[in-house]
C-alpha cells in the first residue's frame, strides 16, 4: 500500500516539474551543459507517465 501512495505522489510531483518547465523559453543548462529544453520536458513527461502507469497498475491488483 505505501508504494501505491508513493507513485502518486511521484506522478503529481513530476507532472508539476514538467508544467513548470513549459514555461521555460529557452535551453536549459544541466552539469554545465546546454540542453534543448524540448529533452528535458520530455523526460519529465516520461517519467511522470510511468509513475502514473505504476499506481494504476497496483491499484488495479487491489481490486
Amino acid at each position: 500500500m505505501n508504494n501505491k501512495k508513493l507513485f502518486l505522489i511521484a506522478s503529481i510531483i513530476t507532472f508539476a516539474v514538467f508544467i513548470g518547465y513549459l514555461t521555460e523559453p529557452g535551453p536549459h543548462s544541466m552539469f554545465g551543459y546546454s540542453i534543448n529544453i524540448w529533452f528535458v520536458r520530455f523526460a519529465w513527461l516520461i517519467i511522470s507517465v510511468t509513475n502514473i502507469t505504476n499506481y494504476l497498475k497496483l491499484r488495479k491488483s487491489e481490486r
